[in-house]
């Protein structure tokens, strides 16, 4: 049998071992009523025994093509199919041992009379072999519907899998434009002003971002390390523009810079501080960055002291909108209900949590929403 033709290879190896099985089982019933009636199996019956089950195992294959062939069709004609398969196989195989004198149908009914003719004993037959072929045809039809159920739903996965990845394409690749523009304007201005050796190091600066920004991989992970030592790139670029009223301050824990998390996760929250809380302010602002592991947890915290201040000059709330939705989205695409996002509004600042799982792979992979 070419199992490759003839439905999922899987399948098809499920199918033959428990044909062979049911046989088995076929074949040590067709024995008993002679050992219990004589104590012995005489060889003659064993031959013929043999004989009809294996022509018995080559009558199930019509079943076996037929619910292969039907497997995604509908469940009328699956079914009208498959009837007429087992009443095909079970009427041969009657027919055949009606040819060898119906010894098989003697062994469990020599109690009642036997027809001497070819076609009564062959109907005997029939009724009593058609539920074998039922039950063959039965998991025939339940292995081809669970495959068929499992490829849908492999499929289903993928699908999501993909969509996901696209999903994380657009969230981790979303720069903010302000960002790009404010950078290009301060270096043209410091070209313009006669300070062309900062301005070339603002654009070294900014290439090295991109660069790292673009290779990365959509699904991938950092180290709590390298995340870090973007994150400073990024800040070193907005520290030539806002000077003195930027400070930029790292705490990390030994025990976590070797720790994977999603590539980029807290570059939004460090745009929001930079945008909502240096940008609109003329006085000094501290942006601090932490990583450090709680219990079974990784926290990441972003924090400022200038946010609420200057929302509250600006006479506006401090922005909690696209930075924020972004890796919120990420987070749950990635950890499912296994990570969070928190923020905390303070009288003279703010602050964005993240809480992971801690993993100790080197990679992520992606939580298909339940």
């Amino acid at each position: 049998m070419d199992a490759e033709r003839t439905g999922h290879p899987e399948v098809f190896r499920q199918a033959v071992k428990l044909t062979l099985g049911v046989w088995f089982f076929t074949f040590i019933l067709f024995l008993m009523p002679i050992v219990v009636s004589t104590g012995h199996v005489p060889r003659f019956y064993v031959g013929v025994t043999l004989l009809c089950i294996a022509f018995g195992i080559l009558m199930s294959w019509p079943l076996y093509w037929v619910a292969a062939r039907l497997h995604d069709r509908a469940a009328p004609l699956k079914i009208a199919g498959t009837f007429a398969a087992v009443c095909f196989s079970a009427l041969l195989f009657s027919a055949f041992d009606a040819v060898n004198g119906g010894e098989i149908i003697k062994l469990f009914m020599s109690a009642h009379r036997i027809p001497p003719d070819f076609v009564n004993r062959t109907v005997s037959n029939f009724i009593s072999f058609s539920w074998l072929y039922g039950l063959l045809g039965t998991i025939y039809v339940i292995l081809h519907t669970h495959a068929a159920m499992r490829d849908r739903e492999l499929q289903l996965a993928e699908a999501r899998s993909l969509a996901q990845t696209a999903q994380l394409t657009a969230l981790r690749l979303q720069l903010n434009p302000h960002f790009l523009f404010n950078t290009l304007n301060a270096i043209s201005s410091l070209i313009v002003t006669g300070r062309a050796r900062q301005g070339e190091a603002m654009l070294g600066k900014l290439c090295d971002f991109l660069r790292t920004a673009l290779t990365a991989e959509t699904n991938g992970a950092n180290s709590v390390g390298e995340e870090l030592e973007t994150l400073q790139t990024y800040l070193e670029i907005e520290a030539i523009r806002f000077g003195d009223r930027l400070t930029v301050e790292f705490a990390a824990a030994e025990a976590v810079v070797d720790l994977p998390v999603p590539s980029f996760i807290l570059q939004p929250l460090v745009e929001n501080a930079v945008k909502y809380a240096v940008a609109p302010t003329s006085e000094p602002v501290i942006v601090r960055v932490g990583a450090r592991r709680d219990g079974c947890e990784l926290v990441l915290s972003v924090s400022d002291n200038g946010r609420t201040a200057a929302a509250a000059a600006a006479g506006k709330p401090s922005g909690t909108g696209v930075g924020l939705e972004n890796t919120r989205r990420r987070l749950d695409v990635l950890y499912g209900r296994k990570a969070r996002l928190e923020t905390i509004a303070y009288d003279d600042g703010f602050t964005a949590v993240i809480r992971l799982p801690v993993v100790e792979r080197p990679a992520l992979g992606i939580v298909a929403a339940a």
